[in-house]
């Protein structure tokens, strides 16, 4: 086994453990603590977005000003789901619309990755006001699943690249693996709770994560910068962290829609 490829698991492990302790946290507060997670993590998001696009200080300021006024309603205010989605999707698009005339390059790249960020937060928003911790909770292991399937499988087994141009370190072996804990995860959610659909879907959310991945390793190769941020040692910034989140939340959000409501 060379050891070179492991070298960065114990970072990555104290990392992701006070990660998880910190979702655990929120999941324990119950539905107000996790939109209090889910507000902190957007404000980061659109300031480490202004950030690899070019954004000086002060603009950086002011695109975290208007992400802070844009989803702050969304918090306190939850109930406005009952109006629908028009008024909290122009809140939560507002930071985007604003943020894309005070980037300075990648405008277009900005508004279209933008626009995955907001989504994939609605759709954790709509999750978490909806199903709760056990929605959340569902997310967060078959997010967790993909990561670790993608992780292993790809250091132990290694083999092809899934594409080298965009994302270097992502395998097929471990693309494989993530789909095959989700399966094993969905028959589980089956056996207990007897939908048919658990399965698919699933799979289908650990889809999701592995493309809001890619996503926003391209979105990287764009502008050219290795990780986000900073912020969390072993990992980059929260958006390196979460974008699997994104992705699979808005799939899960989708399947929530389409077979619960």
């Amino acid at each position: 086994m060379n050891s070179s490829k492991w070298a960065d698991l114990p970072l990555r492990v104290i990392s992701g453990g006070l990660l998880l302790l910190v979702l655990l946290l929120a999941m324990w507060s119950g539905t107000t603590g996790l939109l209090t997670l889910m507000f902190i993590c957007a404000v980061i998001m659109h300031w480490e977005m202004g950030q690899m696009f070019g954004a000086s200080s002060r603009r950086l300021f002011t695109i975290c000003s208007v992400a802070a006024l844009g989803w702050l309603p969304l918090i306190v205010q939850p109930t406005a789901l009952n109006s629908g989605f028009f008024l909290p999707t122009v809140a939560s698009f507002l930071p985007i619309i604003i943020g894309s005339a005070l980037v300075h390059k990648q405008r277009a790249v900005y508004v279209v990755y933008g626009a995955i960020l907001t989504i994939g937060m609605l759709a954790f928003w709509y999750i978490a006001l909806n199903f709760g911790v056990f929605g959340v909770a569902v997310l967060a292991t078959l997010v967790i699943l993909s990561d670790i399937g993608g992780y292993v499988a790809g250091r132990l087994i290694g083999g092809r690249k899934f594409w080298p141009s965009i994302s270097p370190n992502k395998t097929w072996s471990g693309i494989f693996a993530g789909w095959l804990l989700a399966t094993l995860f969905g028959y589980i959610l089956m056996l207990y709770g007897g939908a048919s659909w658990t399965v698919p879907v699933c799979i289908s959310v650990v889809i999701g994560s592995q493309l809001g991945d890619i996503a926003e390793s391209w979105v990287k190769r764009r502008v050219d910068v290795k990780d986000s941020s900073n912020l969390i040692p072993g990992h980059g910034g929260v958006l390196d962290r979460f974008d699997g989140f994104i992705g699979g939340a808005a799939v899960l959000g989708l399947a929530a829609i389409v077979f619960l409501s």
